[in-house]
């Protein structure tokens, strides 16, 4: 803002003085209501929720604060951990932050498909095991990174008996599932 002083005589002759008087404005905007911390599950079949909340407000000493956020209620977030931020800025620039995680957990457990059905081999001749061939099943889950892990593989020497074939999937946030068959030897030569 200028401020001017004007001299003025009787003859109106005049002089004229001004200077100039700054104000800064160095506060900060303030940011209130903004939410705690969330935790969704994943939806069913996918690998992501839809998280809401109230959006926070802002506020400041001069006008012409502007808020904006790096998400919006209603958004989808993938499992795992997002920060949300919200940040505040006034006319001079000045600026404020607010922030938030909203994290996804993923409790479904993956699924196992093609599982063979139980296996009978007889052993072959002059010894006391067979071998025993199958098409693998597969493993799929609602996020990716799912692994498949058997205690067996097909081609492998099966001794006269019982045994379990298992299959063990584990998806990346640990849950599992299980599926089995057996492999039955018997044994049909005679002795000598």
């Amino acid at each position: 803002t200028t401020v001017t002083y004007t001299a003025t005589d009787a003859s109106s002759n005049t002089a004229i003085a001004s200077f100039t008087v700054t104000v800064t404005d160095t506060e900060n905007p303030t940011i209130a209501g903004a939410p705690a911390n969330i935790t969704e599950t994943a939806a069913a079949g996918t690998c992501a929720a839809i998280a809401t909340w109230i959006a926070p407000t802002a506020s400041d000493n001069c006008a012409g604060v502007s808020l904006i956020s790096s998400h919006n209620p209603g958004d989808s977030f993938p499992v795992g951990i997002t920060t949300v931020t919200y940040t505040a800025t006034d006319a001079s620039s000045n600026t404020a932050i607010a922030s938030f995680t909203v994290t996804v957990t993923d409790t479904e457990n993956p699924t196992i498909a093609g599982v063979p059905a139980n296996i009978t081999e007889s052993a072959a001749a002059g010894t006391c095991a067979a071998i025993a061939t199958w098409i693998a099943p597969t493993a799929s889950d609602n996020c990716a990174g799912v692994s498949l892990i058997s205690s067996h593989n097909p081609g492998d020497s099966f001794p006269v008996g019982i045994t379990t074939v298992t299959y063990t999937a584990t998806d990346a946030s640990s849950n599992t599932a299980i599926a089995s068959f057996t492999v039955t030897v018997t044994d049909t030569e005679n002795p000598t």
